[in-house]
């Protein structure tokens, strides 16, 4: 049976407390392109210890150091790869540039440099390198996301990101029969974007989207007229509507929180998923609106659809689910 190929993020980065300086040979120590391209290789660090520690400290549940659950678990997980995946590919990107890369051979400890840093290092074989600006947006913005900023070492977990995985299987021709719903190939970003771009285009006023430091809030519509009649199924109190949007609900959604808000008058959410959570059917195409709606939004308007085609021009047709 073939192993399913799996996906990883690898940040190659300089700990948080550590100064450069001019120290040329520290700087590539943690350079993402020296590594990569030159030195071919994609290492981690976690101190000086050798990579038979880290996994001998999980083995014995043993403390390593000053490492704490977490970062051990991570840096196994890394130094195991090659044992549990070695088709595995590997993502690592930089302030300009992406890379694509496998693992070959088993993993290395490199030599002590500067008295406290040792490489666990795998040799590597770049499938591909772009700059950051001519790959997907998905991409290109997936370290605004905290769960792979924050984490040296993580897999790319297919039912949360599957659209990042179709987007890294795209540039390196391994889409094959793999298929996605065109909207949930979109960022976050860009979802919220397409929201906004509606209802600019039904004569609301957007002062501004990425709620940010606006609790539960996304985008705040204002509409210069009265609302259009065929826009929402539920009646309008005013004119000034706020929108919660997520590309779908998963467990870290806090489900009575949304009751909550659901039950505010003027609050919308709307989700790229083709049906309704369990717990949130009751308010379904009233103020929970999801892919359907938006797809209707999206077909009614030339000027979105363009802007929609463009941002999945890199999915090809027979890869997207209709």
């Amino acid at each position: 049976m073939i192993k399913k190929i799996e996906y990883y993020n690898l940040n190659i980065k300089l700990n948080n407390q550590l100064k450069l300086n001019d120290n040329i040979q520290l700087q590539n120590l943690f350079d993402a392109a020296h590594n990569l391209e030159k030195e071919k290789r994609a290492p981690i660090f976690f101190g000086d210890y050798e990579h038979e520690d880290y996994t001998n400290a999980k083995k014995n549940k043993k403390k390593l150091g000053d490492f704490n659950t977490k970062q051990l678990n991570e840096a196994c997980e890394f130094i195991n790869l090659y044992k549990e995946n070695k088709e595995a590919r590997i993502i690592t990107i930089g302030s300009e540039k992406i890379w694509i890369y496998k693992i070959k051979g088993q993993i290395k400890n490199g030599k002590i440099e500067f008295d406290k840093f040792r490489q666990k290092y795998y040799d590597i074989e770049i499938i591909k390198h772009s700059k950051i600006e001519d790959v997907p947006y998905i991409l290109a913005t997936m370290k605004t996301n905290q769960a792979f900023s924050r984490n040296t070492f993580r897999k790319i977990d297919e039912k949360k990101y599957e659209a990042n995985i179709a987007a890294i299987k795209s540039l390196i021709g391994e889409l094959n029969d793999f298929k996605i719903d065109p909207l949930k190939s979109l960022s976050s970003v860009q979802l919220e974007t397409l929201i906004a771009k509606i209802f600019e285009k039904n004569k609301a006023f957007i002062p501004a989207w990425r709620g940010g430091t606006l609790k539960d809030i996304d985008i705040i519509a204002e509409f210069e007229k009265n609302i259009p009649e065929n826009l929402f199924k539920v009646k309008i109190q005013g004119k000034k509507i706020k929108i919660q949007v997520k590309i779908k609900l998963n467990d870290e959604n806090n489900v009575d929180q949304l009751k909550k808000l659901l039950k505010e008058p003027n609050f919308f959410l709307i989700t790229a998923e083709d049906g309704a959570h369990k717990d949130l059917k009751k308010y379904h195409e009233e103020n929970y609106l999801t892919s359907k709606w938006i797809n209707q939004q999206i077909n009614s308007c030339d000027e979105i659809r363009n802007w929609f085609e463009k941002c999945i021009k890199w999915l090809p047709t027979q890869n997207r689910l209709l």
